[in-house]
Protein backbone atom coordinates (compact mmCIF):
# COMPACT_ATOMS: atom_id res chain seq x y z
CA UNK A 1 0.00 0.00 0.00
CA UNK A 2 1.48 3.33 -1.04
CA UNK A 3 1.54 6.52 1.03
CA UNK A 4 -0.58 9.57 0.41
CA UNK A 5 0.90 12.10 -2.02
CA UNK A 6 -0.33 15.62 -2.72
CA UNK A 7 1.05 16.33 -6.18
CA UNK A 8 -0.10 19.81 -7.18
CA UNK A 9 -2.91 22.34 -6.92
CA UNK A 10 -4.31 25.18 -8.99
CA UNK A 11 -7.37 26.45 -10.86
CA UNK A 12 -9.48 25.65 -7.79
CA UNK A 13 -8.47 21.98 -7.72
CA UNK A 14 -5.83 19.63 -6.33
CA UNK A 15 -4.47 16.33 -7.59
CA UNK A 16 -3.58 13.57 -5.13
CA UNK A 17 -2.43 9.98 -5.11
CA UNK A 18 -4.48 7.96 -2.64
CA UNK A 19 -3.10 4.44 -2.59
CA UNK A 20 -3.66 3.01 -6.07
CA UNK A 21 -5.70 5.94 -7.37
CA UNK A 22 -4.92 9.41 -8.62
CA UNK A 23 -7.84 11.79 -8.13
CA UNK A 24 -8.60 15.42 -8.88
CA UNK A 25 -11.01 17.24 -6.60
CA UNK A 26 -12.03 20.78 -5.58
CA UNK A 27 -9.65 23.05 -3.68
CA UNK A 28 -11.16 26.58 -3.59
CA UNK A 29 -8.13 28.26 -2.00
CA UNK A 30 -5.84 27.24 -4.92
CA UNK A 31 -6.71 30.26 -7.07
CA UNK A 32 -3.35 30.20 -8.89
CA UNK A 33 -2.49 28.14 -11.98
CA UNK A 34 -1.09 24.60 -11.55
CA UNK A 35 2.68 24.54 -11.03
CA UNK A 36 3.36 21.27 -12.88
CA UNK A 37 0.73 20.27 -15.48
CA UNK A 38 2.43 16.90 -16.04
CA UNK A 39 1.51 15.82 -12.52
CA UNK A 40 -2.17 16.07 -13.49
CA UNK A 41 -1.88 13.53 -16.29
CA UNK A 42 -3.29 9.98 -16.08
CA UNK A 43 -5.68 10.72 -13.22
CA UNK A 44 -8.24 8.00 -12.51
CA UNK A 45 -11.10 10.20 -11.41
CA UNK A 46 -12.30 13.81 -11.33
CA UNK A 47 -14.93 15.16 -8.95
CA UNK A 48 -17.42 17.37 -10.78
CA UNK A 49 -20.01 19.49 -9.00
CA UNK A 50 -23.54 19.05 -10.38
CA UNK A 51 -25.97 20.73 -7.96
CA UNK A 52 -24.83 23.14 -5.26
CA UNK A 53 -22.01 21.57 -3.25
CA UNK A 54 -22.76 18.04 -4.44
CA UNK A 55 -21.44 16.21 -7.48
CA UNK A 56 -20.16 12.95 -8.92
CA UNK A 57 -16.81 11.23 -9.50
CA UNK A 58 -16.11 11.01 -13.23
CA UNK A 59 -13.88 8.26 -14.62
CA UNK A 60 -10.99 9.66 -16.69
CA UNK A 61 -9.49 6.35 -17.82
CA UNK A 62 -11.53 4.11 -20.14
CA UNK A 63 -14.83 5.48 -18.80
CA UNK A 64 -16.88 3.05 -20.90
CA UNK A 65 -15.20 0.08 -19.23
CA UNK A 66 -14.91 1.55 -15.76
CA UNK A 67 -16.97 -0.10 -13.04
CA UNK A 68 -19.20 2.58 -11.59
CA UNK A 69 -19.96 3.05 -7.93
CA UNK A 70 -22.94 4.88 -6.49
CA UNK A 71 -21.14 8.24 -6.80
CA UNK A 72 -19.84 7.81 -10.34
CA UNK A 73 -16.81 6.12 -11.88
CA UNK A 74 -13.07 6.00 -11.54
CA UNK A 75 -12.88 4.89 -7.92
CA UNK A 76 -14.22 1.99 -5.83
CA UNK A 77 -16.58 2.53 -2.91
CA UNK A 78 -13.65 2.60 -0.50
CA UNK A 79 -9.98 1.68 -0.27
CA UNK A 80 -6.95 2.39 1.93
CA UNK A 81 -3.90 4.65 2.06
CA UNK A 82 -1.06 5.28 4.52
CA UNK A 83 -0.03 8.62 6.01
CA UNK A 84 3.63 9.50 6.57
CA UNK A 85 3.41 8.44 10.21
CA UNK A 86 2.58 4.89 9.12
CA UNK A 87 -1.13 4.93 9.94
CA UNK A 88 -3.58 3.24 7.57
CA UNK A 89 -6.77 5.09 6.66
CA UNK A 90 -9.98 4.20 4.91
CA UNK A 91 -10.68 6.35 1.87
CA UNK A 92 -14.39 6.68 1.18
CA UNK A 93 -15.36 9.36 -1.39
CA UNK A 94 -18.68 11.10 -0.94
CA UNK A 95 -20.91 13.30 -3.07
CA UNK A 96 -19.38 16.49 -1.58
CA UNK A 97 -15.95 15.67 -3.00
CA UNK A 98 -14.52 14.64 0.38
CA UNK A 99 -12.58 11.39 0.78
CA UNK A 100 -13.21 10.37 4.39
CA UNK A 101 -10.05 11.97 5.84
CA UNK A 102 -8.73 15.52 6.10
CA UNK A 103 -5.10 15.09 5.10
CA UNK A 104 -4.02 18.55 6.31
CA UNK A 105 -4.26 17.25 9.88
CA UNK A 106 -1.46 14.80 9.15
CA UNK A 107 0.94 17.75 9.01
CA UNK A 108 0.73 18.39 12.76
CA UNK A 109 -1.06 15.41 14.36
CA UNK A 110 2.13 13.42 15.10
CA UNK A 111 3.49 16.40 17.09
CA UNK A 112 0.54 16.20 19.50
CA UNK A 113 1.99 13.00 20.95
CA UNK A 114 4.57 15.16 22.72
CA UNK A 115 2.28 18.14 23.32
CA UNK A 116 -0.25 16.51 25.65
CA UNK A 117 0.35 14.67 28.91
CA UNK A 118 0.20 10.98 28.05
CA UNK A 119 -1.37 10.19 31.42
CA UNK A 120 -4.12 12.74 30.89
CA UNK A 121 -7.68 12.49 29.58
CA UNK A 122 -8.07 13.81 26.03
CA UNK A 123 -11.29 15.10 24.45
CA UNK A 124 -11.67 15.44 20.68
CA UNK A 125 -14.61 17.55 19.51
CA UNK A 126 -15.82 17.27 15.89
CA UNK A 127 -13.49 14.28 15.54
CA UNK A 128 -14.76 13.15 12.09
CA UNK A 129 -12.81 9.97 11.23
CA UNK A 130 -9.82 10.64 13.48
CA UNK A 131 -7.40 12.42 11.13
CA UNK A 132 -6.06 14.52 14.02
CA UNK A 133 -5.84 11.96 16.81
CA UNK A 134 -5.32 8.36 15.69
CA UNK A 135 -1.61 9.09 16.25
CA UNK A 136 -2.45 9.76 19.91
CA UNK A 137 -4.35 6.49 20.26
CA UNK A 138 -1.46 4.63 18.67
CA UNK A 139 0.87 6.24 21.23
CA UNK A 140 -1.29 4.97 24.10
CA UNK A 141 -3.51 7.95 24.85
CA UNK A 142 -7.09 7.47 26.05
CA UNK A 143 -9.32 9.71 23.95
CA UNK A 144 -13.00 10.63 24.11
CA UNK A 145 -14.18 11.48 20.59
CA UNK A 146 -17.44 13.32 19.84
CA UNK A 147 -19.17 13.76 16.48
CA UNK A 148 -22.77 14.04 15.31
CA UNK A 149 -22.18 11.83 12.23
CA UNK A 150 -22.68 8.09 12.58
CA UNK A 151 -20.88 7.56 9.25
CA UNK A 152 -17.84 9.45 10.56
CA UNK A 153 -17.73 7.43 13.78
CA UNK A 154 -18.12 4.19 11.81
CA UNK A 155 -15.06 5.16 9.78
CA UNK A 156 -13.24 6.21 12.96
CA UNK A 157 -13.85 2.75 14.40
CA UNK A 158 -12.78 1.19 11.10
CA UNK A 159 -9.53 3.18 11.16
CA UNK A 160 -8.79 1.92 14.66
CA UNK A 161 -9.30 -1.63 13.40
CA UNK A 162 -7.10 -1.11 10.33
CA UNK A 163 -4.25 -0.19 12.68
CA UNK A 164 -5.02 -2.93 15.22
CA UNK A 165 -5.72 -0.36 17.90
CA UNK A 166 -7.89 -1.46 20.80
CA UNK A 167 -11.00 0.45 21.81
CA UNK A 168 -10.23 -0.29 25.46
CA UNK A 169 -10.20 3.02 27.30
CA UNK A 170 -11.52 4.90 24.25
CA UNK A 171 -14.94 6.59 24.26
CA UNK A 172 -16.94 7.24 21.09
CA UNK A 173 -19.85 9.65 21.55
CA UNK A 174 -22.46 10.12 18.80
CA UNK A 175 -23.98 13.46 19.76
CA UNK A 176 -24.16 17.14 18.91
CA UNK A 177 -20.95 18.68 20.28
CA UNK A 178 -22.67 21.63 21.96
CA UNK A 179 -25.09 19.37 23.84
CA UNK A 180 -22.24 17.12 24.93
CA UNK A 181 -20.04 19.89 26.32
CA UNK A 182 -22.98 21.56 28.11
CA UNK A 183 -23.69 18.28 29.85
CA UNK A 184 -20.01 17.71 30.70
CA UNK A 185 -19.71 21.21 32.17
CA UNK A 186 -22.79 20.53 34.29
CA UNK A 187 -21.18 17.30 35.51
CA UNK A 188 -17.98 19.23 36.28
CA UNK A 189 -16.00 16.89 34.04
CA UNK A 190 -12.33 17.75 33.48
CA UNK A 191 -9.97 16.95 30.61
CA UNK A 192 -6.21 17.41 30.41
CA UNK A 193 -6.26 17.99 26.68
CA UNK A 194 -8.92 19.17 24.23
CA UNK A 195 -8.72 18.95 20.44
CA UNK A 196 -11.30 20.87 18.45
CA UNK A 197 -11.50 20.94 14.66
CA UNK A 198 -14.27 23.53 14.51
CA UNK A 199 -16.23 23.45 11.24
CA UNK A 200 -17.28 26.66 9.53
CA UNK A 201 -20.85 25.36 9.54
CA UNK A 202 -22.46 22.14 10.71
CA UNK A 203 -25.66 20.45 11.79
CA UNK A 204 -26.16 18.16 14.77
CA UNK A 205 -28.06 14.90 15.03
CA UNK A 206 -31.40 16.73 15.37
CA UNK A 207 -30.73 19.66 13.08
CA UNK A 208 -28.80 21.77 15.58
CA UNK A 209 -26.83 24.47 13.77
CA UNK A 210 -23.18 25.35 14.48
CA UNK A 211 -21.85 28.53 12.89
CA UNK A 212 -18.20 29.28 13.63
CA UNK A 213 -18.62 33.05 13.34
CA UNK A 214 -21.34 33.06 15.99
CA UNK A 215 -20.32 30.12 18.16
CA UNK A 216 -16.50 30.14 18.42
CA UNK A 217 -16.38 32.18 21.64
CA UNK A 218 -19.04 30.03 23.32
CA UNK A 219 -17.19 26.90 22.23
CA UNK A 220 -13.89 28.10 23.65
CA UNK A 221 -15.53 29.25 26.90
CA UNK A 222 -16.96 25.77 27.35
CA UNK A 223 -13.58 24.21 26.61
CA UNK A 224 -12.04 26.46 29.28
CA UNK A 225 -14.52 25.17 31.85
CA UNK A 226 -13.72 21.57 30.91
CA UNK A 227 -9.95 22.05 31.02
CA UNK A 228 -7.90 20.96 34.02
CA UNK A 229 -5.58 23.63 35.50
CA UNK A 230 -2.54 22.40 33.54
CA UNK A 231 -4.56 21.28 30.52
CA UNK A 232 -3.87 22.20 26.90
CA UNK A 233 -6.05 22.96 23.89
CA UNK A 234 -5.48 22.40 20.17
CA UNK A 235 -7.87 24.32 17.93
CA UNK A 236 -8.03 24.16 14.13
CA UNK A 237 -10.17 26.38 11.92
CA UNK A 238 -10.75 26.64 8.20
CA UNK A 239 -12.97 29.72 7.96
CA UNK A 240 -11.64 32.71 5.93
CA UNK A 241 -13.27 35.04 8.47
CA UNK A 242 -10.48 34.42 10.99
CA UNK A 243 -6.87 35.56 10.76
CA UNK A 244 -3.90 34.58 12.96
CA UNK A 245 -4.09 37.91 14.81
CA UNK A 246 -7.83 37.50 15.49
CA UNK A 247 -7.30 33.97 16.80
CA UNK A 248 -4.33 35.00 18.92
CA UNK A 249 -6.30 37.90 20.45
CA UNK A 250 -9.39 35.79 21.19
CA UNK A 251 -7.47 32.89 22.72
CA UNK A 252 -5.09 35.08 24.73
CA UNK A 253 -8.07 36.86 26.26
CA UNK A 254 -9.87 33.64 27.14
CA UNK A 255 -6.73 31.82 28.38
CA UNK A 256 -4.64 34.67 29.87
CA UNK A 257 -2.36 32.37 31.90
CA UNK A 258 -1.46 30.09 28.99
CA UNK A 259 0.86 30.42 26.03
CA UNK A 260 -0.94 30.83 22.69
CA UNK A 261 0.73 29.86 19.41
CA UNK A 262 -1.00 30.35 16.05
CA UNK A 263 0.37 28.96 12.81
CA UNK A 264 -0.90 28.30 9.31
CA UNK A 265 -1.45 24.69 8.30
CA UNK A 266 0.47 24.19 5.07
CA UNK A 267 0.13 21.00 3.05
CA UNK A 268 3.25 20.69 0.83
CA UNK A 269 2.78 19.60 -2.79
CA UNK A 270 5.39 17.69 -4.76
CA UNK A 271 5.26 20.53 -7.30
CA UNK A 272 6.85 22.80 -4.67
CA UNK A 273 3.88 24.92 -3.61
CA UNK A 274 2.58 24.76 -0.04
CA UNK A 275 -1.21 24.58 0.07
CA UNK A 276 -2.78 26.76 2.84
CA UNK A 277 -5.27 24.57 4.69
CA UNK A 278 -6.44 26.50 7.74
CA UNK A 279 -4.94 27.58 11.06
CA UNK A 280 -3.56 25.65 14.02
CA UNK A 281 -3.84 27.15 17.50
CA UNK A 282 -1.95 25.58 20.43
CA UNK A 283 -2.90 26.77 23.91
CA UNK A 284 -0.87 25.49 26.83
Amino acid sequence: MSKYRLLDCGNGQKVEILGDYKVIRPCPQAIWKPFNPKLWEDADSLFERTTGEKGTWKALKNPDNQKRNKLGGGTPENWEVKSDSGITWRIRPNDFGNIGVFTEHWQYAPSLVNFFDKKGKILNLFCYTGSNNIDLVKAGYKVTVVDSSSVALDDYTHNLGLNRLSRDGQRLILEDVHKFIVREVRRKAQYDGIICDAPSFGRGTKGEVFNIEEDLIKLLEACKELLSPKGKVVLTLHSPRFTPRILETVCAQLFPKKKVEVSEILNPCESGVKLPSGFLVKIG
